[in-house]
């Protein structure tokens, strides 16, 4: 049997020890990575003569003239994945627009404190691939992208949940209609007793009514359900106490909600959580408090690659705060913004790439905000944090990847909490 595997990142590697793992070793690689040793995708777009043929999420086919039609017997590192798994291990799936990563790690983070050995993989890090070769592992939460979905094909999910969904990724999806279809391609997979949760949205509801599944929504106000009485945040059966959750904003206590609720659905949940919810932990680069000084709060959220997860951070702010935004632009509309930002934000600094784009379509808008624009983030921040005032938050958000300056979104956070350490003991001396 001959296979080809596109693209050589942590999901072709894991896809590679699976086929080894069967017996197959005809595998040809591609990958245009020039500091790789492999051919480029050109090469099989002109040929792609194979038996099985293994795409990674991250190769857009259609650059290369090609679609998934026109391959003979497409698979995916995670459709591998689950051919291998032991069956009776249970999958929960968490996918959306914003917040995935966050609500894969505390379902994974409670699970294993109720005694449940569950794993975080999929988009967040660990290919599911490289997970179902541990066995030990009782549950796998597995973070799907959209473009991880298209690719699926022979997949079960347990339990499942679509977070949010608003515009993303229009550089690769044809319309905002496309993109919403990819995610909801994923109710296929669910088993025909899986436990869907999903946001009390009626964009999202809209796609449920003719879907025979048993569904539960979820108030981001917390007046429906879950239900927020004073401090107490009740679910059936179980409730905690909100002042004990250490994450930054009401948005990852709905993060939170998802969470208890794809964890209730693989083990029985009862009672007072708080003690529980006071052990869980963020992920960096989410809206991640990386220091405070002089009373000054410092913001890591370099996830935020697009517009509506930067309304959610900024739905959590309240003056005086100072808003960096930029990078390079995904094809977005940033206008959205402006309101909030009236509301919640009392300077906005743009930078990078994308800062004249953001600050023509966003100061026409803008109200008495101190608006001013920086080549890059560090000179963003050294500013920020000589001009930061008591009882400010400075919060890097940027709607835009990083691509401008950086490799990826994690090393752009790891630059700014870098940046804030250095311009913050400058003013110390």
């Amino acid at each position: 049997m001959k296979v080809a595997i596109l693209g050589y990142g942590k999901s072709g590697k894991a896809a590679e020890k699976i086929l080894i793992s069967k017996g197959i070793t005809d595998i040809s690689i591609f990958d245009d990575n020039e500091e790789l040793d492999f051919l480029s995708i050109s090469v099989f777009a002109s040929n792609h003569d194979y038996d099985v043929t293994v795409i990674s999420p991250g190769i857009d086919l259609s650059r290369y003239g090609i679609s998934h039609d026109m391959i003979k017997n497409c698979t995916s590192e995670l459709d591998l994945a689950y051919g291998i798994m032991d069956k009776s291990k249970k999958i929960i799936t968490v996918t959306g627009t914003n917040g995935k990563s966050t609500t894969t790690s505390l379902v994974t983070q409670i699970l294993n404190l109720l005694g449940v050995k569950a794993v975080a993989c999929g988009n967040i890090g660990l290919p599911l691939g490289e997970a179902v070769l541990d066995e030990t592992i009782d549950v796998f939460v597995v973070e799907l992208s959209s473009f991880q979905i298209d690719l699926l094909n022979n997949f079960h999910i347990d339990s499942g949940s679509i977070l949010n969904l608003s515009a993303d990724h229009l550089d690769r999806y044809g319309s905002v209609d496309e993109y919403y279809l990819s995610k909801f391609s994923m109710l296929k997979f669910l088993s025909q007793v899986a436990k869907l949760i999903v946001l009390d949205d009626e964009s999202i509801k809209s796609k449920l009514v003719d879907k025979n599944i048993n569904y539960v929504y979820v108030d981001k106000k917390f007046e429906r359900y879950p239900i927020l009485k004073g401090d107490i945040l009740e679910f059936d059966g179980y409730q905690f106490d909100v002042r004990s959750f250490k994450l930054f904003g009401d948005h990852n206590l709905l993060n939170l909600s998802f969470a208890l609720l794809l964890a209730s659905s693989v083990i029985d949940i009862k009672g007072d959580l708080t003690e529980l919810v006071s052990k869980l932990t963020g992920l960096k680069h989410r809206s991640e408090i990386v220091g405070k000084f002089k009373g000054v709060t410092y913001i890591n959220d370099s996830k935020a690659t697009n517009v509506d997860s930067v309304m959610v951070a900024l739905e959590s702010l309240k003056k005086p705060s100072t808003l960096l935004i930029g990078g390079r632009d995904k094809l977005s509309d940033y206008k959205p913004l402006a309101n909030l930002i009236n509301s919640n934000v009392s300077k906005i600094f743009y930078f990078g790439e994308a800062g004249d784009l953001i600050s023509d379509q966003l100061s026409p808008l803008l109200k008495d905000i101190d608006g001013r624009s920086f080549l890059s983030l560090n000179d963003a921040v050294k500013y920020a944090v000589k001009d930061a005032i008591d009882s400010e938050s400075v919060i890097l958000s940027p709607a835009c990847s990083s691509f401008d300056e950086f490799k990826n979104y994690t090393v752009r956070g790891d630059k700014f909490r870098e940046y804030v350490l250095k311009y913050t003991e400058e003013l110390d001396d």
